[in-house]
């Protein structure tokens, strides 16, 4: 009997070893836990991007990219089917308003201006033969007039002389009246033939008219020719610079196609995509700033696109005031455009993947900065690299910004 309890005892002493040895294996896990769970809870102050809230004027801003452009743009095409003949000037030349940029040539119309010059010297020459002729007939009438009017002076002084003579019956009454007759004769011979002269004239007026009218249309018609031909020579049309010219020496064109983009160099405007998340309170005639790189200049807001695009709206600016040196067509440009200011509000700067008018969730740094603890603050309009705070902290409290893993722990140490 004593053996079975000797026995007995070994066996319930064995048990209650491997009992505690199992709570000791429990306790050193649980306390290996607690140990990582500190050390998961600690975060080097250093790692973090902190900041302090702050009372203060906030300026709003929409800042924006894109690039000059002429205020006053000409887009020049083929005139006719042509062939480029000639480029006279390269792309970011400058040009005047007569600048030639291209010769362009085309059979047809070249034809055209001989035809038309050949048929307006046929007119012409028809013109001076007429006129030849007119003056060969009115010469002769003038002749014919001349020699009659003679006659009829020496008539009528033969007849006064016969009246003399009749009287001391040296003349007849017969050869006094035949004398009569030749004077009257001749007389009404002289009248018909100024009347005859007026009339000729008259219609000699006409006819010149009728061919002068057909030489000024054959004129017309040449001026028109010639004016097509010259269209051939394509100029600027502007004072400006040549921006684009997509063609090339020997390229057969079909009308209407582009030839050449002239834009203005003194009169420029900018154009700059906006992201819309920006355009808060954007108006019309709002003040902005561009920037060159070379320079900055003044500039309302002239335009405001009302289609978005990849989140972005194009705004037009014009410019005012003088222009950097650089500026020209086409430049890459920066600009900020001036919203308004909201006056002593609490702002941060923008916290990681932060959007204004968000609720977001950072870490309020404790008054002994050894600790913070999650907290939801709302975020109100942006402006640059900063936001404003609507609620959640005040003035002077500190904040992390950095991104927060939606597991992280509500409170967390700061080793520094």
């Amino acid at each position: 009997m004593d053996k079975v309890r000797v026995e007995s005892k070994k066996h319930l002493s064995g048990k209650a070893v491997a009992i505690m040895a199992m709570l000791i294996m429990i306790v050193g896990v649980l306390v290996t836990l607690m140990i990582n769970r500190f050390d998961k809870t600690a975060v080097a102050s250093h790692d973090l991007w902190r900041a302090k809230v702050a009372q203060q004027d906030l300026a709003l801003e929409a800042k924006g990219f894109g690039n000059l452009q002429s205020k006053q743009q000409r887009f020049l095409t083929a005139p006719y089917s042509a062939v480029v003949e000639q480029i006279l000037i390269k792309p970011g030349s400058l040009v005047t308003r007569d600048s030639v940029i291209v010769k362009l040539s085309n059979p047809e119309i070249e034809q055209a201006v001989l035809q038309a010059k050949m048929t307006y010297n046929a007119q012409k020459a028809v013109v001076g033969q007429l006129l030849l002729k007119q003056e060969r007939e009115k010469l002769a009438d003038e002749q014919l007039l001349q020699e009659l009017k003679v006659d009829l002076q020496v008539a009528l002084s033969r007849l006064n002389a016969e009246k003399g003579l009749a009287k001391q019956g040296v003349v007849s009454a017969l050869d006094l009246l035949d004398s009569q007759a030749k004077v009257d004769k001749l007389t009404l011979r002289y009248q018909h033939l100024e009347n005859k002269k007026a009339k000729v004239t008259q219609l000699h007026l006409q006819a010149a008219q009728i061919e002068e009218q057909k030489l000024n249309e054959k004129a017309s018609l040449m001026a028109l020719a010639k004016s097509q031909a010259q269209r051939l020579n394509v100029v600027a049309g502007i004072d400006g610079m040549l921006q684009t010219l997509p063609i090339e020496i020997g390229q057969s064109l079909a009308m209407g196609s582009q030839i050449a983009l002239v834009g203005s160099v003194d009169s420029l405007i900018a154009l700059v995509k906006v992201p819309q998340r920006e355009l808060q309170g954007l108006e019309i005639g709002m003040s902005a700033v561009i920037d060159t790189r070379g320079g900055k200049a003044d500039a309302l807001v002239k335009r405001i696109d009302p289609v978005v695009t990849d989140g972005h709206v194009e705004v037009e600016l014009d410019l005012v005031g003088q222009l950097p040196n650089n500026a020209r067509p086409s430049l890459n440009i920066a600009a900020v455009i001036n919203l308004g200011v909201i006056p002593q509000t609490l702002t941060i700067p923008i916290p990681v993947n932060a959007k204004p008018q968000t609720r977001v969730q950072v870490y309020k740094v404790s008054d002994n900065g050894k600790s913070a603890t999650k907290t939801w603050i709302a975020l109100g309009q942006r402006s640059g690299q900063r936001i404003q705070l609507l609620s959640g902290a005040t003035q002077g409290e500190e904040l992390i910004l950095s991104a927060i893993d939606q597991h992280a722990e509500d409170t967390i140490e700061l080793k520094l």
